[in-house]
């Protein structure tokens, strides 16, 4: 009897106190935080969260107002996590992946989002990104943000901050063969999420405390003042020799955690998930979950709430995980019984 309540506490109790410590943070000097690994707990909430019918009901919602992205997202996760989906919401899917549909809904959108900067859909943010990636984008914000500073109007510190910095660091990415490629990218997300209304208050105050120990505010008013900023050319030269006083040392790390973010979860979603980050750590922690649930990281947090992998090793979900095996054991010990009394059953019959 000991050795039998010894093994229920070691198989049960022990796992499920670990795994309570370790949510709670007590156990970080001890247990790296990837040595559990996030994928069972991630499907056992999703299992609680949602289903098969829920999935589809989702994606069938989103076809209709036209967010294509969306239904397929919510079409990855229904893969991911081993949920059926109704055929027709299937076939749907199917139709709007043909050629023709792709070419309609993609044009018009990337050059939407290339001339204005701003945009709803993935074509529209590629468009966006293509402008900021060719200083198209930042000489345009220039002006515009910069001639309402000139004139005394309200302006966007963090889009003409962001600005300054991506002139900059485009010079650095020539001049080091691509060093400054990830803070390009980290740049132009977030100008696209800016303009998409994704970024939330509390890190738009951050971005633009550190833009103002990047970028002298003061001293850009003073040179944009002595240039006409109708006049791209004019501009570009201007803010490119301005550029040489943009210190990078704070916001280099903000910009490389949008950037490998990007990596992770494409440009699109990188743009919406800034509605999850209120803080640089928000940023590094939704960075970590896409690095493993890429483009579905959005629509998982939707669904669940949770907002890093932490967030799912949790000791009820240690539970949920358990029970399936617990249930997938007695299943098969049910069989063998099912097995050995139906032989016994037959051996009488013969006998």
């Amino acid at each position: 009897m000991r050795f039998l309540v010894s093994l229920v506490v070691f198989l049960l109790v022990l796992p499920l106190a670990f795994m309570a410590a370790f949510e709670r943070g007590l156990l970080d000097e001890y247990v790296p935080d990837d040595a559990v690994p996030a994928e069972p707990f991630i499907k056992a909430e999703l299992a609680e969260a949602t289903s098969g019918a829920d999935l589809s009901r989702r994606i069938g919602a989103a076809l209709d107002e036209g967010s294509y992205d969306d239904a397929v997202m919510y079409a990855e996760i229904a893969d991911y996590a081993d949920m059926p989906l109704d055929p027709e919401i299937r076939a749907r899917l199917d139709e709007e992946n043909a050629f023709s549909r792709r070419v309609t809904r993609n044009t018009g959108s990337f050059v939407t989002g290339f001339v204005t900067g701003e945009g709803g859909d993935t074509p529209a943010f590629m468009g966006a990104m293509a402008s900021d990636l060719t200083v198209v984008g930042d000489v345009r914000d220039i002006g515009s943000e910069g001639t309402k500073l000139v004139r005394g109007e309200e302006y966007s510190k963090m889009i003409l901050g962001l600005s300054v910095v991506g002139l900059a660091a485009t010079t650095a990415t020539v001049a080091t063969g691509g060093a400054g490629l990830p803070a390009r990218v980290g740049v132009s997300i977030l100008k696209v999420a800016k303009k998409a209304g994704t970024v939330t208050a509390s890190f738009t105050r951050d971005i633009v405390r550190t833009l103002q120990e990047a970028v002298n505010f003061e001293k850009l008013g003073t040179t944009l003042r002595a240039v006409d900023l109708s006049d791209t050319a004019a501009t570009r030269r201007a803010i490119t020799e301005y550029a040489d006083t943009v210190t990078f040392a704070k916001v280099t790390p903000v910009l490389s955690d949008v950037a490998a973010l990007e990596r992770a979860a494409g440009p699109a979603e990188t743009v919406r998930l800034m509605k999850y980050v209120d803080n640089t750590d928000d940023l590094a922690r939704i960075g970590k979950m896409s690095g493993t649930l890429g483009t579905k990281t959005r629509g998982i947090i939707e669904i669940t709430g949770k907002t890093g992998l932490r967030a799912f090793k949790t000791a009820w979900n240690l539970v949920l995980i358990a029970l399936q095996y617990v249930w997938a054991i007695a299943g098969g010990i049910g069989a063998l019984f099912a097995t050995a009394l139906g032989r016994r059953v037959v051996r009488r019959r013969r006998a």
